[in-house]
């Protein structure tokens, strides 16, 4: 996407104070210009520079003093931004739901947030409808997002922005309701997932291993493939460079398409990064999708496209007949945020709180040798393959009756597939307390069921 807009003339401002801040030249409780002052010390407008005190005291850097003026944030405020609270939200009581896909307000950018709107209302609304591809400044913001997160630099794809997740997998399937279609989809993979491409295409499976994706064995005829090399959900297995590279002749040799996900590898910082599929592969070839479910609200109901430019206006043209899209305010406001760089930080700190939520995992359920704890390093769930010996059906039927609630793997495979035996555990949405509490409900069971741990006699490291 090579028709970018400059970075806002407050943002940039806003990013140098920032920088000055966190090196230490600006030292907490300092008193800030006033908005008059920074402007002719900078030489730019008296708004330029009060929008860029906005998004710092947004941020947590500055703070007021009624009648005294700006001053620089203390540092326990400072270091409230960088280190989420885990006590922020009440243990819960009763069931314990573990079924992945739930989310968590945990690290939410608040402040953040109000300013956006805040800002967007100084303005009336537009009388007309934004453009059908999105506002050129999310577009743009979110070309921007995924480069800072994924490393992609989008010189020929396009992003257009949809009305949330199920009409970005509608758009994506190539010749949707003009002809029948045939998706390759990762198996296993989320019915939810699977049910929304259903509606649009004929579903076959491609297997997975520990190295993700079979490209060998994508059955012939596809149209295309849906594969998440990050991170198969709920296996967990990551896809090797040289898979990634036989999808991409795959879709070359076939005049098929590859398509993923743009974020199911960014909380995982400290995995070694890999190139994506759209950056390796023919550029014709390769569509991502993504929305903001994750990193900020689903309710914004706001997804996205990355698309080849010369599917581009193909795709453009069937947004209209799509629900309503998202309004041009939402869109103002998340292009805003990202800009601001809050989706980035929250990033950071939510994988803070998944990677402790891990350990806690792996330390309970790593230590029975008749078991494999799968996807327990990355994710925001984990899976726990049984021994033969003790269903996973009827094991998840004595923890529903425990008051622990898990997914069975076996829901996660097409109906033709031969499904592994497992329950699936989402972890996202809980305290460490109620985290605590599920695992050693987990562990119990299975210590009744007869399975040994790797070492005999040693205390459970779950409290």
């Amino acid at each position: 996407m090579d028709r970018s807009l400059p970075t806002p003339l407050h943002d940039q401002v806003a990013h140098q104070l920032r920088q000055a801040i966190e090196s230490g030249q600006l030292a907490a409780g300092t008193r800030m210009p006033s908005t008059r002052t920074m402007a002719e010390v900078l030489q730019v407008s008296r708004g330029v520079a009060l929008a860029a005190y906005e998004i710092l005291f947004a941020e947590g850097y500055v703070t007021g003093k009624h009648g005294s003026g700006t001053y620089v944030a203390p540092r326990d405020r400072a270091e409230t931004r960088s280190t989420p609270r885990t006590s922020a939200i009440a243990p819960a009581q009763g069931p314990v739901d573990l079924t992945p896909g739930q989310l968590t307000a945990e690290a939410f950018p608040i402040a953040a947030w109000r300013a956006a709107w805040r800002r967007a209302s100084h303005h009336a609304p537009p009388i007309d409808e934004p453009p059908s591809a999105g506002l050129p400044e999310l577009r743009h913001a979110i070309a921007g997002l995924l480069r800072d997160t994924r490393g992609l630099v989008l010189d020929q794809h396009e992003v257009i922005v949809v009305s949330g997740y199920g009409e970005a997998l509608r758009l994506a399937v190539p010749g949707a309701g003009e002809r029948a279609v045939t998706i390759g989809l990762e198996d296993p993979a989320p019915a939810e997932f699977r049910n929304a491409l259903a509606r649009h295409a004929t579903i076959l499976p491609v297997p997975v291993d520990g190295a993700g994706a079979r490209a060998d064995l994508i059955p012939p005829g596809c149209d295309a493939v849906v594969v998440t090399p990050e991170r198969n959900d709920p296996l967990g297995a990551r896809m090797s460079v040289d898979r990634r590279h036989a999808l991409s002749a795959w879709a070359a040799d076939n005049n098929a398409l590859v398509i993923e996900p743009a974020f199911d590898g960014v909380f995982n910082p400290n995995v070694n990064p890999r190139p994506s599929v759209l950056a390796t592969g023919d550029p014709a070839r390769t569509m991502m999708f993504g929305s903001f479910r994750d990193l900020l609200t689903p309710s914004l109901r706001l997804a996205f496209l990355v698309v080849p430019r010369r599917l581009a206006a193909t795709i453009e043209a069937r947004v209209p007949y799509a629900p309503e899209p998202p309004s041009a305010m939402c869109q103002q406001v998340v292009a805003d945020l990202l800009r601001a760089g809050c989706a980035t930080r929250r990033i950071d700190r939510l994988s803070t709180l998944y990677a402790q939520r891990r350990t806690l995992l792996r330390q309970s359920l790593g230590a029975y040798p008749e078991t494999s704890l799968l996807g327990s390093d990355t994710g925001t769930s984990a899976t726990l393959l049984l021994p033969a010996s003790i269903p996973a059906a009827r094991l998840s039927r004595t923890l529903r009756d425990r008051g622990v609630i898990t997914a069975d793997l076996a829901d996660y495979y097409h109906h033709r597939a031969r499904p592994k035996n497992g329950i699936i555990l989402g972890y996202a949405h809980l305290d460490e307390m109620t985290l605590r509490r599920a695992l050693r409900i987990i562990t119990n069971t299975l210590d009744e069921q007869g399975l040994a741990r790797r070492t005999a006699g040693r205390a459970r490291t779950v409290a």
